[in-house]
């Protein structure tokens, strides 16, 4: 019995992440015969790419779970582009960010996939979301302070990446599409939003 929480642990934890990387590491460094120090790199480097991979992987399964897989995967796509530029909230755990992503994305498929699309409602998300854009953005994370040139250059990125999304969701003209957009763009607004500067 003991064994069986164990093992759940690491599951819900994802601590399997962590081992991973670290075996990665260890492995890269023994290998190129190089310092102790680097191990450090490459277990972070490690972890990033293997935690993206576990949320992509999850992210499907939910997707495939709930019938909703189409909605997470646009919604997501949507979300990643402005989300880059924009900032937010951010988590002090790999643990802790997987498991809210995965959980407000899949909200996100849910929200699409049963509650039809309105124009206006859609209009009002972007018009919003330009308001955040010009007023809040980029909100800075603690770990990657950006330089004055920088915030001017991720603002203006954000502005482009936001009227391109628009744009192309209006081209397009599938409701459904524009219904799943429209979602990973208010997710994108809403954690660059001022109470949740502080969430760890």
């Amino acid at each position: 019995m003991n064994k069986i929480k164990k093992y759940l642990k690491y599951l819900y934890t994802l601590k399997y992440i962590k081992i991973l990387s670290y075996i990665s590491a260890r492995h890269l460094q023994i290998t190129r015969n190089e310092n102790h120090q680097n191990k450090y790199l490459y277990y972070y480097g490690f972890q990033i790419f293997y935690g993206a991979i576990n949320k992509g992987l999850l992210l499907i399964l939910l997707g495939l779970l709930f019938g909703i897989l189409s909605q997470i995967l646009i919604a997501t796509l949507a979300f990643c582009l402005l989300r880059g530029y924009i900032g937010g909230l951010h988590f002090d755990s790999y643990t802790k960010c997987a498991w809210y992503s995965l959980t407000s994305l899949t909200i996100l498929g849910l929200l699409a996939k049963y509650i039809p699309y309105n124009p206006i409602i859609n209009l009002i998300i972007f018009l919003t979301l330009f308001v955040i854009i010009q007023t809040l953005a980029p909100v800075e994370n603690k770990n990657r302070p950006l330089k004055g040139n920088e915030k001017t250059k991720f603002k203006y990125i954000a502005f482009v990446l936001l009227f391109a999304v628009y744009g192309i969701q209006a081209l397009i003209g599938d409701n459904n599409i524009s219904n799943c957009i429209m979602y990973g763009v208010l997710l994108s607004g809403i954690i660059a939003l001022p109470i949740f500067r502080n969430v760890e």
